[in-house]
């Protein structure tokens, strides 16, 4: 599947409380960022956060989070998916919720602060 604009429009109309959201191409998905700071990547129509903190990682996990997985063009095995370390999935119920999502946002944005 395939990242669609009305899923990026969606997302980035949910974000809007933090700021203007830039985008750009990025591994076959769409880079998320606010002030040059990376935010988020959107991948087949899921959300990730780029979640660096130890604690904010355990509040991420806490929500059903699971870190991005992908697979190298050059490996045959579902065994060999690879984690993107810091790439963590944003739950949809926490993405319809735009009260929830700008407070995560806030909170991946203010890491290393």
């Amino acid at each position: 599947m395939r990242t669609t604009a009305e899923f990026i429009e969606h997302i980035l109309d949910q974000l809007t409380a933090v700021g203007v959201v830039q985008t750009s191409k990025l591994y076959g998905g769409v880079l998320l960022k606010v002030n040059n700071k990376q935010l988020g990547l959107i991948v087949k129509n899921e959300l990730y956060f780029k979640v660096k903190e130890v604690e904010l990682q355990e509040k991420f996990e806490s929500l059903d989070s699971e870190q991005l997985m992908y697979k190298k063009e050059d490996l045959e095995d579902l065994e060999d998916l690879q984690v993107a370390r810091n790439w963590w999935s944003v739950p949809e119920e926490t993405f319809e919720d735009k009260a929830v999502l700008v407070g995560l946002a806030h909170e991946v944005l203010l890491q290393g602060k």
